[in-house]
């Protein structure tokens, strides 16, 4: 079988079309990046990406890296010093960084780099995707997603900032109180809010893609043999926009009765605290002290 040349990964930015004072939100899936890496005779780690994208956008880019949290539920504690991501390997690198901020909102932080990293880190949203979030300062700033070895409905959660903004009516408010540790050490109780969605509903971005793609919203290409997508959020936001105005989100949203009954019984049991084995490991996960 014949092999990919290698490409260094100080030249993966520059083939996603990214530069200096670029704003960028990273995603990864770390495992099939380094095993196509090592298929094709490159080194690659995830420190290694991280420093070839800060070398990339400079002292005036800023990197976001998400580091979610996003089945947190009210009553659960969080330290933005110790409680880890979800979000997967890249996530759990970029917060071990000694010159990374951190977001605070509990839900849906971020590892930040560069140029807006206190900016960010500084800000006290009480909702995840509003316009004072990073999702919003995404779209202010011109913002690019690039997610490699990740398909869209992995990597496109800014769908639901355009969402909430929206006000659609498949998802609807929902207040946590939040046991909250922040980088000093404090310990108090916060309140947030999530614009959660309503029993019986799922998204699928597998319609929105052509729509993306048509508007130039969404490029795709390949490093060697490792796929990637680009999204240029600001003109993303204008497609899903339009979509939830003029056609009631259905590219992208669906309900069933069937989901409504599974997510009703979801719900009862967490209401009786019962955890299912996933959910003890992830809140085994957050609570850890490393």
């Amino acid at each position: 079988m014949s092999r990919e040349p290698a490409i260094p990964v100080a030249e993966w930015p520059s083939l996603v079309q990214v530069g200096p004072g670029d704003t960028v939100q990273l995603m990864a899936d770390l495992t099939r990046s380094a095993w196509r890496a090592r298929r094709s005779g490159a080194d690659f780690s995830g420190d290694e990406l991280i420093n070839a994208f800060l070398s990339a956008i400079g002292p005036e880019g800023t990197l976001l890296i998400p580091t979610f949290d996003h089945d947190l539920r009210s009553g659960d504690r969080f330290d933005i010093r110790r409680t880890r991501s979800l979000s997967g390997a890249l996530a759990s690198i970029a917060l071990s960084r000694e010159d990374v901020r951190r977001t605070p909102n509990p839900l849906h932080s971020f590892a930040v780099f560069g140029r807006a990293a206190a900016q960010l880190a500084g800000t006290d949203h009480p909702s995840s995707f509003g316009e004072d979030s990073p999702f919003g300062f995404l779209r202010q700033e011109h913002g690019v997603l690039v997610a490699l070895d990740l398909p869209l409905n992995d990597a496109f959660t800014y769908v639901h900032h355009v969402e909430e903004l929206e006000q659609v009516p498949h998802r609807r408010w929902q207040d946590l109180r939040i046991k909250y540790t922040d980088g000093s050490g404090k310990t108090r109780w916060k309140r947030y809010r999530s614009f959660a969605k309503r029993p019986g509903g799922h998204t699928d971005l597998t319609g929105l893609e052509p729509m993306l793609e048509s508007a130039g919203a969404l490029t795709r290409g390949a490093i060697a043999a490792m796929p990637f997508i680009r999204v240029d959020l600001a003109a993303a936001h204008e497609v899903v926009r339009q979509e939830i105005r003029d056609n009631g989100s259905r590219a992208f949203h669906s309900f069933t009765w069937k989901r409504w009954f599974r997510d009703h019984a979801k719900r009862i049991l967490n209401r009786m605290r019962h955890k299912t084995r996933h959910q003890r490991i992830a809140h085994a996960a957050r609570t850890h002290r490393g």
